[in-house]
């Protein structure tokens, strides 16, 4: 998914060089609490959504499981009031 995504935008010579940055990675997931805090606004995932980057790239399973989890539609409300680039990318590329 993610290199179906990294082609798309960036071309079949530079897909290559292209960051992400993976919040499932970023975040704690056996104590998510203690890395959000109080404020969902002051956790890595909210400060880097707002820190001026491109865009989004949403993964989703067959079952679409992501805009199931509140997580998730949090990132898609900060990406929609950051007016980013969001899109969907699946197995079989960018939807």
């Amino acid at each position: 998914s993610i290199q179906c995504h990294a082609l798309s935008k960036e071309g079949p010579t530079s897909w290559i060089d292209a960051a992400y940055w993976i919040c499932s990675f970023a975040n704690n997931q056996w104590n998510i609490g203690a890395d959000l805090g109080n404020d969902p606004m002051e956790s890595a995932f909210a400060r880097t959504l707002t820190a001026g980057i491109k865009g989004v790239a949403m993964v989703l399973d067959q079952e679409v499981q992501p805009l199931t989890r509140v997580w998730c539609l949090f990132e898609f409300f900060l990406s929609n009031r950051e007016r980013l680039d969001l899109v969907f990318v699946t197995n079989a590329g960018v939807v």
